[in-house]
Order: C-alpha cells, then sequence, then structure tokens
C-alpha cells in the first residue's frame, strides 16, 4: 500500500496509513489498525522514525497578555464602558475574535465625562492590553499612539478623514469627536 503520502491534505478522520507502514506522529491517532488524521492539515513523513503526522492548516489563535497591542473593532458602548472585538494581537491577525472592554478611565490621562466622546460603536481602536485576569481583556488606549485609528460617521456611515485635529465626514460634512490615535487612518489592517 505505498502510495505518495508526503504533503497531501487531509481532514479529520481520513486514513492516512497502516501500523505496519508508520506510526502516529503529532496530529493523528490510531483506530482498529490504522493510522488517521486528526487535523486539517498536510501530512509530514519522518523517515527516520517511520512515523506519519499532520501539520495542522489553521494557525492557533494567540491570547492576548498583558503588555501586548491590539487592534480591535468597538462593539457596544456603555456609560463607563465599551465592548471590543480584538482581531489583531502584536500585528497579527487572530480568528476568532477575542472579547475584551475598555473601561473610561483607560481611554485618556485626562478626564473624560461621557465615553461616547471619545469611541463609537463600529470604531476600529488600537490599544495595549492592561489586564487579563478572568479572560476580561482589559485595553487601555492611554498615550499618543493609542486609541481610534479609523472611525465611521454616525450620520451617513462614511469614514471619517482627519482634518486640522477634527474628525471630518468627507461625504455629509459632519465632525465629530474623537480620542484619535497618532496614527489615525495610516495602519494597515490585514
Amino acid at each position: 500500500m505505498q502510495r505518495n503520502l508526503r504533503n497531501q491534505e487531509v481532514f479529520p478522520g481520513d486514513k492516512l496509513a497502516v501500523i505496519e507502514e508508520f506510526n502516529e506522529g503529532d496530529g493523528t491517532y490510531q483506530h482498529d489498525g490504522e493510522i488517521r488524521s486528526n487535523e486539517i492539515g498536510k501530512t509530514r513523513i519522518d523517515v527516520r522514525r517511520r512515523a506519519i503526522s499532520v501539520k495542522k492548516k489553521t494557525p492557533k489563535p494567540l491570547y492576548p497578555e498583558d503588555g501586548m497591542e491590539v487592534v480591535a473593532e468597538v462593539g457596544s458602548v456603555a456609560r463607563k464602558d465599551a465592548r471590543i472585538d480584538i482581531f489583531m494581537i502584536q500585528g497579527k491577525e487572530n480568528f476568532p475574535t477575542i472579547s475584551g472592554v475598555i473601561h473610561i478611565s483607560d481611554i485618556s490621562k485626562d478626564y473624560i465625562k461621557n465615553i461616547d466622546m471619545a469611541v463609537r460603536s463600529g470604531d476600529i481602536i488600537k490599544g495595549k492590553i492592561v489586564n487579563t485576569k478572568n479572560r476580561l481583556n482589559q485595553t487601555s488606549m492611554a498615550g499618543s499612539e493609542y486609541g481610534v485609528i479609523y472611525a465611521y460617521c454616525t450620520r451617513c456611515g462614511g469614514l471619517l478623514e482627519k482634518r486640522g485635529g477634527k474628525l471630518t465626514c468627507p461625504d455629509c460634512g459632519r465632525v465629530e469627536r474623537r480620542k484619535t490615535a497618532k496614527s489615525y487612518g495610516e495602519e494597515e489592517l490585514v
């Protein structure tokens, strides 16, 4: 039963070989004398060990740690905090997204009376993880390098442009306030 098993795309449960041919390796399991795939990926063969393994095709999701930079979309905004969906960690795309929160005290070093003066639902923000206890992923936007990097008009949905320190909608002319990062409109997303 010798066939080309190198770099074959496989799915969980696919039969790869029998135990007389190969030993099981990473990403495989043995069932009724057959070695089967446990992952979606590509097969690898270690000739010296006579082992067959599957290199996972889907990347492992990253989990944020204190001090890591993140990029996220703002979900719901309440009086004292905003819920976010983190989709980039340390410049790497992360799927599925991870939930986080920005408390009003973590927006700026200055006093902010109302959180929607700094962020709105749908904004894309750049921040820094300050606390990961209880999987809360508390994020800070304090500092000039952190804040909103892309914002949308609350009237017409157009992408706001930064002009003279203000965010202006090129479509309807509305002027809005946000706590922007110094890299507003310049960040590469994906």
